[in-house]
């Protein structure tokens, strides 16, 4: 495992780019729209700091799903800001982004974590393994522990798949545990574990439940499907602790959205993602990021806290407050490795009456605070 900057393998250089190619590859591959933005994003905080950008070997393009399309890892620690080398490495961190190509060309980010190293294997498709440390390394670790994983992709993005020490044997590598209250969703929740736990929680409230929890549950999680994408970009764009990005970087992180020309006054940035608003909040510097949704008489198709669980984010309800009929607030505690900590605030309605307005607001404050405890009796919206 070889730490950050370091990353040895041949490169092809164009363009001041610099990219690790698979050796049977020839023609440099065309870099998405996406990942450029993200790039050129590098280029300007790099140039904001009083810097000079001096590219650098920062872009591995490999197969890393098997479906023959190159994938691009993109490792802001290789990335030579002449005159400020250490802007993207700090404390021997730095963040490393991966996108993967789809059936469209589009190439949505799918990883993003602060690591201490990182190496690609040879293979059909290339394998990734990372090098963490602190608390993600699992219960009682120290600051200074160190781990190394190698990345499993699972058709939608990529987990931790076997310990490296342990690759010998594939067995599974351990998760580190997220604290929360009890009862909580656990990050990483997949289909299966989510539809016993919404059962269990759903007959354990109403035994008379169990003859129609099944479909709800299923409903459920077709909501949580549909939040991905909104979850993805809201991941993405979360900072670091200590780090306030300026809305030009938020708008480049959050792949997927289409960005509007201007925003309505009292937001810094709107756009489309899929179904969704998506937003940029604040006076000045932004406050907060998030996705909205309104329609008449409809029911709410969208569970963005339980998308951000399935990806492996940590969110347990902290407070919650109903405002009327079929309305009210939740607030939330959500946390993710290698990004501050940050509040989770849910807005939602759902139609009393055919001709009224049902709507849907997620925001994820970008102060680096979860919010206090309160009461989450009572809430039944």
């Amino acid at each position: 495992m070889r730490p950050i900057p370091a990353l040895a393998a041949a490169g092809l250089v164009a363009a001041g780019l610099a990219f690790v190619l698979p050796a049977t590859a020839q023609p440099q591959p065309r870099v998405p729209s996406i990942v450029m933005d993200h790039l050129k994003s590098l280029e300007a905080r790099c140039r904001a700091a009083g810097g000079q950008p001096g590219g650098g070997r920062f872009i591995v393009a490999q197969d890393f799903t098997g479906d023959r399309r190159p994938d691009y890892l993109v490792s802001e620690g290789d990335y030579i800001c002449t005159g400020r080398p250490n802007l993207f490495r700090e404390n021997g961190e730095a963040q490393v982004d991966i996108f993967v190509t789809d059936a469209s060309g589009q190439a949505p980010r799918v990883f993003a974590d602060k690591l201490i190293g990182f190496r690609v294997l040879a293979g059909t498709p290339a394998k990734i393994q990372i090098a963490r440390r602190g608390a993600v390394c699992g219960p009682g670790a120290a600051p200074t522990t160190q781990c190394a994983t190698q990345l499993a992709w699972n058709g939608h993005s990529f987990g931790a798949g076997v310990s490296v020490s342990d690759a010998d044997r594939a067995g599974p590598a351990t998760a580190a545990p997220a604290g929360g209250a009890a009862g909580a969703a656990p990050a990483g929740e997949t289909e299966a574990a989510f539809l016993a736990r919404c059962r269990q929680e759903l007959v354990s409230r109403d035994a008379g439940a169990a003859r129609w929890a099944d479909e709800e549950c299923r409903e459920r999680w077709k909501h949580i499907l549909a939040s991905r994408p909104a979850a993805d970009a809201l991941m993405a764009a979360l900072p670091a602790p200590g780090q306030r990005p300026a809305v030009a970087e938020l708008k480049a992180r959050m792949t997927g959205v289409r960005w509007a020309a201007q925003a309505p006054r009292g937001m810094l940035a709107t756009g489309r993602l899929g179904g969704l608003e998506a937003f940029v909040e604040g006076a000045g510097a932004p406050t907060g990021i998030g996705v909205s949704w309104n329609a008449t008489g409809a029911e709410i198709p969208y569970d963005v806290v339980g998308a951000l669980r399935t990806r492996g984010a940590q969110v347990t309800e902290m407070a919650c407050e109903t405002l009327g009929v079929g309305e009210g607030e939740r607030r939330y505690a959500g946390s993710l490795p290698g990004r501050a900590p940050f509040t989770i605030i849910v807005n939602q309605r759902t139609a009393p009456t055919g001709g009224a307005m049902s709507f849907y607001s997620a925001t994820l404050s970008l102060d680096g605070r979860h919010p206090p405890r309160g009461s989450t009796a009572g809430c039944n919206f």
